[in-house]
C-alpha cells in the first residue's frame, strides 16, 4: 500500500505517481507524507480497516507530471480527487487506474490528449467521472459509453473536443446515467437521438458548442429530465411538442442563442410546464411571443428566473409577472421594451436581481422598489425614466448594485441613498452562475458599464455580445458572487451619470464604505466634493466629470489606495491637486478644463508650467529672403506632396495600431475569462480581473 503512494527515494514525501522532474509542493500539503508515519495519517488519505480507500488532494496547487501506474497496487481505492492542481496528465494514464475506482475527479488538473476508446471498459466500476476544464482534444469515440453500465455522472465540459457526436452509440448501457455535461467544446453536427435511451437522465448540458439540426423529438421520452441546456449552438427548427412529456419533472430549459424559428402559439405546450425554474429564452420574432403574454405568464407559479436579454423584445413588461411569487431574477436588458414599470411587479417580494437596462422604458422610478428588501442588483440605466430618485431606495437593505445612469432623472441625490441600516448578506446572485462586470474605459459608450450573467458561454462567444463589439477599451471582471463585504452590505456600485441631477454630492456617501464604483458624470451637480468620500477605502472608479463642482479636491483623496480611474474634468475646481497618494500619478486629461486647478500632473501652482518655448533664429538678410522667394513654388509643391504622403502613412498606421490594440484588448479580456470557474474577486485594484 505504501509503495502505491510514496517513494522510498531521496524525497519520501513525494507521491510515486508524481514524477521527480519539476515536481513542486509550494503549499507543503505533502510535508507530512513520511515513511515513519502510517499512510492513513497522511494528508488527503482516507483508510478503511487499514487499507487506502480515498485520495483527495484537491486544490493543493501541486506541480508535476502524473502517471497513475503506481496506484494500481491500491486495490481498495474507490475515490481519486486531484482537481485544481497544476499537473500534467497524459490521457493514456486513464487506462491505468485501480480496478475498484468509483469516483474520479480530475477537473482543472492539467489533463491532455484524447479520451481512450476503451476508457470505461478498462474502468467498469466508475460511477462518477469529472474531467472538465482540461485540454482534452480530438473526437469523442462513438462507443465511449458502450461499457458504462454503472456510470451516473459524466462531465467533459470545457475541453477542446471537436467533431461530430451524431453517431454516438448509446443503447442500454447508460441506464444508470443521470448527468451528462459536454458543454463548452467544439462539437458539431446534430444531437444524437440515441441519448433518449438514457432513461434515467436528469441533467443534459450540450450548451456552448456548434451543434446544428433540430431538437430530437425523442427527448420527450426522457420523462425524468429536470434540466436541459442546449443554449449557444446553431440549432434550427421548431421546439418539439414531445417535450411536454417531460413537463412533470422539467425544472430548467435553456434554448437561447440558437436559430430556432416559428412562433410559439398560445396555449404553448411549454407553458404547461409550470415547474420551470428558468424560463425558456427562445424568442426569434422580435416581439413578445404568446407564451410571454398574459395570462399565460402568470401560470408559471414556480418561475424563479426569467432571462431574455439581447432578444429584440418589444412591448410592455407584462403585469402578470406579479403572480410569479417565486421570481428572483428578471433579466430583460438590451431589448426594445416600452411603457412604465408595472406596479404589480413589486408583489414578487423574493426579487434579487432586476435588469431592465437599455430599453425604452418611461415614467418614474416606482417608490415601491423600497419594498424589495432582498433586492441586490437593480439596473435601470439607458432608458427614458424621469422624475426624482425615490428616497425609498434606501430601504433596499441588501442593495449592492444600483445603475440609474443615462436617463432623464432630475432633483437632488437622496442623502439616505448610502444608508442601509440593518442590512444582511444574501449570498450568491444568481446561484451557481458566474457574473461579468463589463467596464467601459473609453468614451465610445455612455456610463461605466454593466453586469451580465456569464454561464455556459465560451469566452470567444462572449466577445460577440454587442456591448463588447461597440464599446472600445472595455475591461471585464468575473466572479461567481457579488458582495465580498457582507459585514457592511452597502452599495458597491452606483451609477447616476448622464442625468439632470442638481444640488450637492451628499456627505452621507462617505458612509458607503464598500463602494468600489461611483459614477456621477454628466449632471449639473454643484458645490464642493465632500471630504467624507476619502473614507471610501475600496473605491476603484470615481467619475464626477462634466458637472459644476467647485472648491478643492479634498486632501482625504490621497488615502484612496485602490483608485485606478478618476475623472474630474470639465468642472470649476480650484487649488492644488493633492500630491500624496495616487492622484498626481494619473493622466492630466482626468483633471482638464478646470481653469483654477494646478499641480502635478497639471501646471505648477507656483508659477510656470514647466514647458519651455523657443523660436528658431532666422537670418534676416536680403539674400535669404530672395532665395526663399525664388524657390517658393517648388517648396509649396514639395510640401503638399510630403503632407499627402505623411497623411496616408499616418492613416494606415493609425488603423493598424487600432486593430492591433483592439486585438490585444480582446486577448486580455479572453484571458480574464479563462479561469472564470475559479474563485475570483471584484476588487478593481491595479486593473486586476482575477
Amino acid at each position: 500500500m505504501v509503495e502505491g503512494l510514496s517513494s522510498y527515494g531521496p524525497n519520501p514525501s513525494r507521491p510515486t505517481f508524481v514524477q521527480e522532474a519539476d515536481s513542486k509542493d509550494p503549499n507543503g500539503v505533502l510535508s507530512g507524507w513520511k515513511l515513519n508515519r502510517s499512510p492513513c495519517a497522511w494528508y488527503g488519505v482516507t483508510c478503511s480497516f487499514g487499507r487506502v480507500t480515498q485520495l483527495d488532494l484537491t486544490g493543493g496547487n501541486l506541480v508535476g507530471v502524473i502517471s497513475f501506474d503506481p496506484l494500481t497496487s491500491l486495490d481498495m481505492l474507490s475515490s481519486l480527487k486531484l482537481s485544481s492542481n497544476l499537473f500534467t496528465v497524459n490521457s493514456t494514464s486513464l487506462l491505468h487506474l485501480p480496478y475498484a475506482l468509483q469516483f474520479l475527479e480530475l477537473s482543472s488538473a492539467g489533463l491532455v490528449g484524447v479520451v481512450p476508446k476503451n476508457f470505461f471498459s478498462k474502468n467498469p466500476n466508475l460511477v462518477y467521472v469529472n474531467l472538465s476544464h482540461n485540454n482534452l482534444t480530438g473526437f469523442l469515440p462513438d462507443d465511449l459509453l458502450s461499457n458504462s453500465d454503472k456510470l451516473q455522472t459524466l462531465d467533459l465540459s470545457y475541453n477542446n473536443f471537436t467533431g461530430s457526436i451524431s453517431g454516438l452509440k448509446i443503447e442500454n448501457s447508460c441506464n444508470s446515467l443521470s448527468q451528462l455535461d459536454l458543454s463548452g467544446n467544439y462539437l458539431v453536427d446534430s444531437i444524437p437521438p440515441s441519448l433518449s435511451n438514457c432513461t434515467n437522465l436528469k441533467t443534459l448540458n450540450l450548451s456552448a458548442n456548434m451543434l446544428t439540426g433540430e431538437i430530437p423529438r425523442s427527448f420527450g421520452e426522457l420523462s425524468g429530465l429536470q434540466r436541459l441546456d442546449l443554449s449557444h449552438n446553431h440549432l434550427t427548427g421548431w421546439i418539439p411538442s414531445e417535450l411536454t412529456n417531460a413537463c412533470s419533472s422539467l425544472l430548467e430549459l435553456k434554448l437561447s442563442f440558437n436559430n430556432i424559428s416559428g412562433s410559439i402559439l398560445s396555449p404553448s405546450p411549454l407553458v404547461l410546464c409550470c415547474n420551470f425554474l428558468i424560463c425558456p429564452t427562445i424568442i426569434s420574432q422580435h416581439k413578445l411571443p404568446q407564451w410571454f403574454d398574459p395570462p399565460e405568464l402568470g401560470k408559471l407559479e414556480n418561475l424563479e428566473q426569467l432571462i431574455a436579454w439581447y432578444n429584440g423584445l418589444e412591448g410592455r413588461i407584462p403585469p402578470e409577472l406579479g403572480k410569479c411569487s417565486n421570481l428572483k431574477d428578471l433579466i430583460l436588458n438590451n431589448n426594445h421594451l416600452t411603457g412604465e414599470i408595472p406596479v404589480e411587479l413589486f408583489s414578487c417580494s423574493n426579487l434579487e436581481w432586476i435588469s431592465l437596462t437599455s430599453n425604452r422604458i418611461t415614467g418614474k422610478i416606482p417608490q415601491e422598489f423600497g419594498l424589495l428588501s432582498r433586492l441586490v442588483v437593480l439596473q435601470l440605466g439607458n432608458n427614458t425614466l424621469s422624475g426624482e430618485i425615490p428616497t425609498e431606495l434606501s430601504n433596499c437593505s441588501s442593495l449592492v448594485w444600483l445603475d440609474l445612469g443615462s436617463n432623464r432623472l432630475i432633483g437632488e441625490i437622496p442623502p439616505r441613498l448610502g444608508r442601509q441600516l440593518g442590512a444582511k448578506a444574501l449570498g450568491v446572485i444568481p446561484s451557481g452562475n458566474t457574473l461579468v462586470f463589463v467596464r467601459n474605459v473609453g468614451n465610445s459608450c455612455q456610463g461605466v458599464g454593466g453586469l451580465l450573467e456569464f454561464a455556459g458561454i465560451r469566452p470567444e462567444r462572449f466577445m460577440q455580445v454587442p456591448t463588447l463589439k461597440t464599446c472600445d477599451f472595455t475591461r471585464l471582471y468575473t466572479g461567481p458572487v457579488l458582495s465580498l463585504f457582507t459585514q457592511y452590505q452597502t452599495l458597491e456600485y452606483l451609477d447616476l451619470s448622464y442625468n439632470e441631477l442638481r444640488g450637492k454630492i451628499p456627505d452621507e456617501m462617505g458612509e458607503m464604505i464598500a463602494l468600489q464604483v461611483l459614477v456621477l458624470a454628466h449632471n449639473q451637480l454643484s458645490g464642493e466634493i465632500p471630504p467624507s468620500l476619502g473614507q471610501l477605502k475600496n473605491l476603484g472608479v470615481f467619475d464626477a466629470s462634466h458637472n459644476r463642482l467647485q472648491g478643492q479636491i479634498p486632501d482625504s483623496f490621497s488615502m484612496l489606495s485602490f483608485l485606478v480611474q478618476i475623472d474630474l474634468s470639465y468642472n470649476e475646481l480650484t487649488g492644488e491637486i493633492p500630491q500624496r497618494g495616487q492622484l498626481s500619478t494619473l493622466p492630466a486629461s482626468q483633471y482638464s478644463h478646470n481653469p483654477g486647478l494646478c499641480g502635478v500632473p497639471l501646471t505648477d501652482c507656483h508659477g510656470g508650467n514647466g514647458q519651455a518655448t523657443s523660436s528658431p533664429t532666422v537670418d534676416g538678410g536680403r539674400g535669404g529672403r530672395k532665395n526663399a522667394a525664388s524657390s517658393w513654388a517648388n517648396s509649396i509643391v514639395l510640401g503638399i506632396l510630403i503632407s499627402v504622403a505623411s497623411l496616408c502613412i499616418l492613416i494606415v498606421w493609425a488603423v493598424a495600431m487600432r486593430v492591433k490594440h483592439k486585438e490585444a484588448e480582446e486577448v486580455k479580456m479572453l484571458n480574464s475569462l479563462q479561469a472564470s470557474h475559479a474563485a475570483t474577486t471584484w476588487k478593481i485594484d491595479k486593473e486586476r480581473s482575477h
